[in-house]
């Protein structure tokens, strides 16, 4: 009887003294990853250049991959930040940001998220804000990571459909 209380006691002990996941608001951090997407893409069109990189994972492990017609070189790539980091200032120094001022809608959304990693897939659809013309439509990927509380983008792909509208 005394090995089993003290079996039972120190199964009680060990069980109170593992760490318990922190509780997720799924809808509260949801809208937090949204709010640093929309803040990237805002700065971006703007050519804010410190409120565009507030919204990385400056880090070597940072990675963008892309695809879109209108690149002579189709497919692009970043291996860590700070060549993203260096492109995007030349960029913006150089006003060379395209489709500044248009509008971008999101649908089909699907969010994983955990305390400290989530992923996030899109479609974005990008209009001319005077117009509504269709500039572009995309299948958008984010995995972002949450650093001193704050959500950032620590991988970043996108690909563009080719240009329909010329041929209607």
């Amino acid at each position: 009887m005394k090995n089993t209380f003290c079996t039972l006691l120190l199964c009680t002990f060990v069980l109170a003294c593992q760490p318990t996941a922190p509780k997720l608001d799924f809808e509260k951090e949801k809208a937090a990853i949204q709010a640093v997407i929309a803040k990237e893409t805002e700065s971006y069109y703007k050519q804010d250049f410190e409120a565009w990189k507030s919204t990385y994972l400056e880090s070597p492990a940072f990675r963008k991959y892309g695809y879109w017609e209108g690149f002579p070189e189709k497919v692009t790539f970043n291996n860590g930040f700070e060549s993203l980091k260096n492109e995007k200032k030349s960029q913006f120094e150089a006003d060379a940001t395209i489709w500044k001022g248009s509008s971008e809608e999101r649908a089909n959304e699907n969010f994983r998220i955990s305390p400290e990693m989530a992923w996030y897939t899109f479609e974005q659809f990008s209009y001319e804000k005077g117009t509504r013309k269709l500039l572009g439509k995309s299948l958008e990927t984010r995995v972002l990571e949450k650093v001193d509380g704050e959500w950032k983008i620590a991988y970043l792909g996108y690909h563009y459909f080719p240009d329909t509208l010329a041929t209607k």
